[in-house]
Order: structure tokens, then sequence, then C-alpha cells
């Protein structure tokens, strides 16, 4: 997964990232502000919007008012999943973001919320830990049996 830090100072894409000697440090957080991740093949993988971004260091970035849109990574673009979260931590080179507030799951099949979440992108993974409520839009039959 490539990424592509748009509006934060001083950042680049991940390998950039990881070959530079310097680092940066901003003194002010970002405001309204996208971060787009890139699958090898230069197709759109995610997202990230915030109303607020602390720049951390060149891996982390504190959300205030988490968007993250997950995308297919194929050439359809297909919106697959988005995340709104009042509060989270994108670990961008390790490809996930976590919160220990509210989170809202947003997908074709499904609508989850809940606390204290994970979400992996390399793994395709959401953990959800605390008051997890779970609303299916496709139908389960015999679910039960």
């Amino acid at each position: 997964m490539l990424c592509a830090w748009a509006a934060l100072p001083g950042a680049g894409s991940l390998r950039a990232a990881e070959e530079r000697s310097t680092s940066f440090t901003a003194n002010a957080p970002v405001i309204n502000f996208r971060v787009s991740t890139f699958t090898r093949d230069g197709f759109r993988s995610w997202l990230l919007c915030g109303a607020e971004g602390t720049y951390v260091n060149d891996t982390q970035l504190d959300v205030v008012d988490l968007n993250l849109t997950v995308f297919a990574g194929n050439a359809s673009n297909k919106v697959e999943s988005v995340f709104l979260s009042p509060s989270a931590v994108a670990l961008i080179g390790a490809g996930r973001v976590r919160g220990p507030k509210e989170l809202r799951l947003i997908t074709d099949d499904f609508e989850a919320t809940g606390e204290d979440w994970l979400y992996d992108h390399r793994q395709k993974k959401v953990s959800i830990h605390r008051d997890v409520r779970v609303v299916f839009h496709a139908r389960l039959n015999d679910i039960l049996r």
C-alpha cells in the first residue's frame, strides 16, 4: 500500500518517509484535511478525512471527527465501507486506524456501532470491543438453525 500525505507538513510517500533522515514536526493541527492511500497499481485504497489532524510523527496522525472511506482498491473505485468516529489515531504506515470512542461503520450489507475499535486495512478486519450493535441490511436465511 502506498501513501500520499497530501495535507500534512513534510509528508511524502511511505517509502520516502522511511528513506529520509530528517523528521518534521507540526506546531499546530491541520484543519479539514484529507489523506489518500493507493494500491501498488495506483487505485485508491482509502480516503481519510478529518476536521482536525495532529501530526504526531511520520506514521501517526491523531484525528478529530474521522471520516474514513475504504475503496475496493481496483478500477471500479467502489466504496466498500465508511468509518465515522469523533476521535481516532491513524497509523498510516501500518494501515491501521483505532479509536477509544464511538464508531459507526457503514457498508452495503450492515451497519455497526460501538466503542474501543480497531481497523486493520491490510487484513480488512474490524474489531469493536464495547457496546457493539449490528444491523444487517441483507437477508439472513436460516441463521438460527
